[in-house]
């Protein structure tokens, strides 16, 4: 399929009765007598990706709904997303902010160029604190792509601080200060003792004007200890999913060396990460930005056994 926007990947779970996904169906523009079934493998996970077939559909916007079936031949939820169709190249754009059509700008763009709207946008008439800005794209039929919307701070000043929370427990929030350059590790400074399972992780930065920035919101998964690996406790994965730096933190009682291993779903080896030495509390990162979008397994091993963590990458 071409569009303006590509329609994201798609990924359903499915989990009621520890039930797998055996299909799925999906149909355009809520005509769901043509919705198409197609079998699968038995699988805890399906990724549809961008291909539907949308060659005989006009220009312009248009709707995708699908559902997975799973093994008791029951049907999920509909999903549904939104895509614009198009075989041509971009001539142009046009943005506004928050939501007043008054400022709205056009203006037009080559196939390859960047739009860089911090250079565009006038800051002279926006407040201090939130704003949105909203902006489409044209292709050469004159069709506009869906409207893609940011929130954006005006007039914060340098960095001078920030705070962040785990689990929307704003009340037990930990703060702190930082300079203009300054880096905020994470990885390092988040809590011990997490109890076990996935979490989320909140951060936003304060301005010297006294403006918080968006708050920005990830995912990491915690395992306080682990029975194949004696001695290792408190293992952090941060974050998940993960786009490019993949985190992990964790504590040994003792000096031990480490290997790690990056599999896909099927146990296949990915990636070798190489071995790493620890004792007492480490943390490090590896790059695996170069990986394809999916899910994955991050596998640990030890003198005494080995542990798998589970992380996606988008």
């Amino acid at each position: 399929m071409r569009s303006l926007m590509l329609l994201p990947a798609l990924a359903a779970m499915c989990s009621v009765q520890a039930q797998q996904i055996n299909g799925y169906r999906y149909w355009f523009d809520d005509n769901a007598a043509s919705a198409v079934t197609t079998s699968v493998a038995v699988t805890d996970e399906l990724t549809l990706v961008a291909n539907w077939p949308t060659g005989a559909m006009a220009p312009g916007y248009h709707m995708v709904s699908y559902q997975v079936r799973d093994t008791n031949g029951d049907w999920s939820v509909p999903q549904t997303k939104h895509f614009t169709r198009s075989g041509k190249v971009l001539t142009g754009y046009r943005f506004w902010v928050n939501d007043d059509v008054a400022t709205l700008t056009t203006a037009s763009i080559g196939p390859n160029a960047l739009v860089d709207l911090n250079g565009l946008i006038d800051p002279g008439t926006l407040t201090k604190d939130y704003n949105t800005v909203t902006l489409q794209f044209r292709d050469a039929d004159g069709e506009w792509s869906v409207p893609t919307t940011a929130l954006f701070v005006k007039n914060a000043g340098l960095v001078n601080g920030y705070e962040y929370w785990i689990d929307d427990e704003i009340a037990d929030l930990t703060s702190g200060s930082i300079g203009p350059n300054g880096v905020v590790d994470l990885l390092a400074d988040l809590p011990t003792g997490v109890p076990a399972g996935d979490h989320t992780f909140t951060i936003r930065f304060s301005g010297a004007n006294g403006t918080w920035s968006v708050p920005l919101t990830t995912a990491f998964s915690s395992t306080v200890s682990v029975e194949e690996l004696p001695g290792i406790t408190d293992l952090l994965l941060f974050p998940n999913p993960v786009t490019d730096q993949l985190g992990l933190r964790m504590n040994s009682d003792a000096a031990r060396t480490l290997q790690l291993e990056v599999l896909d779903l099927s146990g296949a080896l990915v990636r070798d990460l190489s071995t790493w030495s620890v004792a007492g509390t480490m943390h490090r990162n590896w790059d695996i930005s170069t990986l394809a979008s999916g899910s994955y397994l991050l596998r640990i091993t030890g003198e005494h056994g080995t542990h798998t963590m589970r992380f996606v990458k988008p």
